[in-house]
């Protein structure tokens, strides 16, 4: 229950656009975090967009950066998704080998997703500067934070 709270709380920041450094918020009640991730899985570009407050000339460079990395992340999340499939398929009596296999595999996700932000980084604090790469990351985490619980529940 601990591990929700602290979850939910996340979710409330990120749907309230506070910046990346604000104070924790209030937990909110399970209708909101589920609000939460309702628009995350109908706008995920546009909750971003709106946590991060963008003027208009920072959302023109920041827009095309934003969608080509999605591409990516998209492309990242559809092969552990089948991967994540594939290993629920087994059931509750793994082989060391098929353990082995989808540790490796999970790890190299991982390893894939954090190449991605560096490589996407540099490009981000070009169209919106240090702060806004920052609070970028903040929602990235924020929204990966609350698919792993979502997966994993």
């Amino acid at each position: 229950m601990k591990k929700f709270a602290a979850l939910s709380a996340l979710c409330l920041s990120l749907a309230a656009a506070l910046p990346a450094f604000a104070d924790p918020a209030p937990v909110p009640d399970a209708a909101q975090a589920q609000s939460l991730r309702d628009a995350v899985r109908a706008d995920r570009k546009g909750v971003v967009l709106k946590a991060l407050q963008l003027d208009e000339t920072q959302t023109k460079k920041f827009v095309p950066v934003y969608e080509a990395y999605e591409r990516e992340l998209a492309s990242l999340n559809r092969q552990f998704t089948r991967m994540s499939v594939e290993f629920v398929q087994i059931g509750d009596k793994p082989t060391n080998a098929q353990s082995k296999y989808f540790s490796r595999g999970y790890l190299g996700y991982v390893d894939a997703e954090q190449k991605l932000y560096k490589k996407y980084h540099p490009r981000v604090v070009k169209a919106i500067g240090e702060v806004g790469a920052a609070r970028f990351l903040s929602v990235e985490r924020r929204i990966r934070a609350l698919q792993d619980y979502d997966l994993w529940i």
